[in-house]
């Protein structure tokens, strides 16, 4: 006969233990990336969560080469010497390193709290910049971007771009009065 509360303790097994979770970063922002993924990694996600208990899970993101960076995002840094204010444009870090601004991201973004959790969340943090990764006999669940793919014009076909609907340009509207009593001329 099993045990009363068999039920629970497999449920609650699953719910503090650290899961393997794939997510695939093509065509996903920078910023909502990096909610999904502190989310994911201090375990918001699950029913027991407490900012004083790690309970995240290990995250791997792969295709981070194909994510949507902000153009005028800048990441900056001061050396300490006279003249030692450097700054690098994100679109432009991104194509050197492209795991790295996801990884700065992430890094900020953790709760400086309990400061003490983020060294250990940011281990449980495997990026990649294309779809090989060594952890897929781990993976135990997989988890689609946050935000919808965004597609590229050439995606897009030839009937998609003559059937697309264009906004209305406000400029060419005739200007109305709000009273009756007000005169345009």
């Amino acid at each position: 006969m099993a045990h009363r509360f068999a039920n629970s303790r497999s449920a609650q097994l699953l719910t503090t233990s650290r899961q393997w979770v794939l997510v695939d970063a093509t065509g996903q922002d920078l910023e909502g990336m990096t909610r999904t993924v502190c989310k994911l990694l201090e375990g918001r996600h699950k029913p027991i969560y407490s900012k004083t208990m790690d309970l995240g899970d290990n995250l791997v993101v792969i295709n981070t080469r194909k994510m949507v960076i902000p153009e005028k995002k800048v990441y900056w840094w001061y050396s300490g010497y006279a003249s030692g204010h450097r700054h690098v444009y994100a679109k432009d870090f991104h194509l050197f390193r492209p795991t790295e601004c996801l990884r700065l991201q992430v890094e900020f973004k953790l709760d400086k709290l309990f400061p003490q959790y983020v060294k250990d969340r940011m281990s449980r943090l495997y990026l990649y910049p294309d779809e090989d990764y060594p952890y897929a006999a781990n993976i135990s669940k997989v988890i689609e971007g946050p935000n919808n793919v965004y597609r590229s014009l050439a995606d897009y076909t030839e009937n998609d771009i003559a059937n697309f609907v264009e906004a209305p340009d406000s400029r060419l509207r005739e200007p109305q009065p709000l009273y009756e009593w007000d005169d345009l001329d």
